[in-house]
């Protein structure tokens, strides 16, 4: 008979697989993170994972969603409270903060074609949807903040954004890495103050 899990326990072991997921996705990538290894990682059986999750890849979805509603409340209420005296800077580190956090999460893998295509594939329309949303948006939402309404603007900004995300999948092949990801950053900034 299987074990029956209590709302908090409930929330500690997709918290749990979520930090796994984090975890597997920065140190294998997609392709090579199992089950298996997931279900190790945080001490549960393998039947109790499918009892949260479809696949590992509706567990990535679940990571990357939960993810961005956090990391979304937590710059909206940093930007809310910047120092207009030294905007440039302020936001700089606004945006550095969470280029750095997104690489750490892991998530920034989901930007190779690769590695989200093999997501794609084994999820269902809905939840395909649901990671397209997510994934296009939270860099929209951010830049709400700001009141650009002309869409072009937008659009270039969102871009240069997705750039700097890109950067990361190549980050080995950058010396001094953060040190340039935050000047790039820097230049952004100039051109969103502007």
């Amino acid at each position: 008979m299987p074990k029956i899990y209590s709302s908090l326990e409930k929330e500690r072991i997709r918290e749990e697989l979520r930090k796994a997921a984090s975890t597997c996705l920065r140190k294998y990538g997609v392709r090579h993170t199992t089950v298996d290894e997931l279900v190790r990682m945080v001490n549960i059986p393998k039947g109790t994972f499918y009892l949260f999750y479809a696949s590992k890849e509706s567990l990535f979805l679940d990571t990357l969603t939960s993810f961005t509603s956090l990391e979304e409340e937590k710059y909206l209420s940093m930007l809310e409270e910047l120092d207009e005296n030294h905007i440039v800077t302020s936001l700089t580190t606004v945006f550095f903060e969470m280029a750095i956090s997104f690489y750490e999460s892991g998530l920034y893998r989901f930007l190779d074609d690769n590695q989200l295509n093999m997501v794609m594939r084994n999820l269902d329309d809905e939840e395909r949807k649901r990671f397209e949303i997510s994934r296009g948006e939270y860099i929209r939402r951010i830049l709400d903040y700001f009141s650009i309404d002309d869409e072009s603007d937008i659009a270039s900004f969102r871009s240069a954004f997705n750039s700097i995300f890109y950067l990361m999948l190549h980050d080995e092949e950058i010396r001094d890495f953060e040190k340039a990801l935050r000047t790039l950053i820097r230049g952004l900034v100039l051109q969103l103050v502007e």
